[in-house]
């Protein structure tokens, strides 16, 4: 069943309005009311406001490219549109982690109506929104809310509600929209196109009108994205990353970021690489490098228990393949993280299989895993405040 009967009228919208204000609320707290130093979407929002879409000047410590006489931000551009709205008011002392806040506590909504669009027991859903909302990389990311996470976690909100849409009505426009804006957020969850289609032509939805509708939402914003490259690159595609790689000290002078050289320490990296043991307090401290998701949500193993060989399987573990595969082969895995910060552009995708599969693993495995994965995030969390463990955090 993907669908339970429907709530009675106001019921859904106002506890989902409460969960959002509760989320929020959480997410402002753990993010200790303070803004980011790396706040790349703001800057590039108030160039926007005054005309250009390059800044002024080159700002220290931020991800910018020097090119053709400009300096560029090379991040995907659609989460500087988010917080355009408080740039307008505030400019530049604008709070691009408030904005983080807000779609980190959309995203869980977006969760919930999911879970509850698959027919999950109220017991269930309850479980899998604690996961994660706070038993993955979403609380940390969000918490600090540098351009690198920030993205993540628009990507994460985007991706969530594409997802609740394929459960609900299931209107083309709206899911091909919500997977443009997902992917000019953060590219990989572009990947997803296909086994999104193919999740439509199994319900035997993917008419051609349907996938007219799909291309045409989608269309305009990846025109924009095209005419955005062109103006920054003279190219319509977006070389930025490349062009940043081979002026990095860690990257190359020539070639593609994404080689297979670099798989080997990134798959280390996702699935086995620990904190550091030391023999005093606190004893475990996580690397710059980040903390594999076997030690930081070890719950999304239980979506090992939904096979491929059913639809739902097939599907959003091939969407969660595909969005994981440049992370994979990419130069660095994120740097400068607790947790793996690259896995919350695939998570979304999991989040269905993990829900089937909290049902079918023994109730008390999967509830303990869970509580093991906030744990874990609840530690980072403490950790990065506590001792200012990287970069991003605040002083």
């Amino acid at each position: 069943m993907e669908r339970p009967d429907p709530a009675p009228a106001g019921e859904v919208p106002a506890r989902r309005l409460l969960l959002f204000a509760g989320m929020f609320s959480a997410y402002l707290l753990s993010s200790g009311f303070k803004n980011t130093e790396y706040n790349n979407y703001v800057l590039l929002a108030d160039a926007w406001l005054h005309g250009h879409i390059w800044l002024a000047s080159q700002i220290p410590g931020i991800d910018t490219l020097f090119y053709h006489g400009h300096w560029y931000v090379i991040e995907a551009p659609l989460p500087a549109v988010l917080v355009l709205p408080l740039v307008v008011v505030f400019g530049l002392q604008a709070n691009q982690v408030l904005v983080g806040a807000v779609c980190a506590a959309v995203a869980v909504c977006a969760a919930d109506a999911l879970f509850e669009r698959m027919g999950l027991d109220s017991r269930t859903q309850r479980w899998m929104l604690a996961f994660f909302a706070f038993g993955t990389v979403l609380w940390w990311c969000t918490a600090f809310g540098a351009v690198w996470m920030f993205a993540h976690v628009a990507g994460a909100m985007f991706a969530l509600l594409m997802l609740a849409e394929c459960y609900g009505r299931g209107r083309p426009w709206l899911i091909g929209l919500l997977l443009a804006c997902a992917a000019l957020c953060r590219f990989p969850i572009g990947f997803a196109l296909f086994p999104v289609l193919y999740w439509f032509y199994t319900s035997r939805r993917l008419t051609w009108r349907a996938l007219w509708s799909f291309c045409v939402a989608a269309l305009p914003l990846l025109v924009a994205y095209a005419a955005y490259n062109y103006a920054r690159w003279h190219t319509f595609a977006d070389i930025g990353y490349t062009l940043w790689y081979h002026q990095d000290e860690v990257g190359m002078p020539t070639g593609s970021p994404f080689r297979l050289q670099y798989l080997p320490f990134d798959l280390y990296s996702m699935f086995m690489l620990p904190p550091q043991y030391v023999n005093h307090f606190p004893w475990l401290h996580p690397t710059s490098f980040g903390v594999a998701l076997t030690f930081t949500s070890p719950a999304l193993a239980l979506a090992l228990a939904t096979p491929l060989r059913e639809r739902e399987g097939f599907t959003w573990w091939t969407a969660a393949a595909l969005t994981a595969l440049p992370s994979l082969f990419y130069y660095v895995n994120g740097f400068e993280q607790f947790g793996m910060r690259h896995s919350l552009d695939f998570t979304p995708f999991l989040l269905p299989l993990v829900a089937r599969g909290f049902a079918r693993f023994p109730g008390g495995v999967a509830r303990c895993l869970i509580v093991l994965s906030v744990c874990a995030n609840a530690y980072g969390l403490w950790y990065s405040w506590q001792y200012h463990a990287f970069t991003v955090v605040p002083r």
